[in-house]
């Protein structure tokens, strides 16, 4: 038994809840403070049922859980961080609406005599050049 006849685990969940309690007095966010100290009293309870019963590893465990999920999500935003994603979708070019592998460059200027776009190198648009 340690501090205030309470075992580690009960102690450290009270240290927690009684820090999280104080910022949220600090804050001003009072919803949250009750919320620490009741995490605080029944945290408290049950780890020191737990330590009474001989279960302190199983206590030490249930501290780990929240700690182990910060981490796992973490480790998968950072995972997902190094993911290259490659487009490989055909994208409609701006000049002519017709898919292009890759990007087009800006567009062209319009004819100033018949007021269309001037095609953009792809086959359709040279055969619609041709006919028109």
């Amino acid at each position: 038994m340690d501090t205030l006849g309470l075992c580690k685990p009960s102690s450290a969940i009270l240290l927690v809840a009684v820090a999280g309690t104080l910022y949220h007095l600090v804050v001003g966010d009072f919803h949250g403070m009750i919320w620490w100290i009741a995490v605080g009293i029944l945290g408290t309870g049950v780890f020191q049922a737990l330590c009474y019963g001989g279960l302190e590893p199983v206590a030490w465990v249930l501290m780990l859980i929240p700690v182990l999920i910060v981490c796992f999500f973490l480790a998968v935003a950072l995972f997902a961080s190094r993911m290259r994603i490659e487009n490989v979708v055909k994208v409609p070019c701006d000049r002519c609406g017709h898919k292009h592998r890759g990007s087009c460059s800006t567009p062209k200027p319009k004819h100033p005599e018949c007021n269309k776009p001037r095609p953009c190198g792809c086959g359709h648009c040279l055969e619609q050049e041709s006919t028109d």
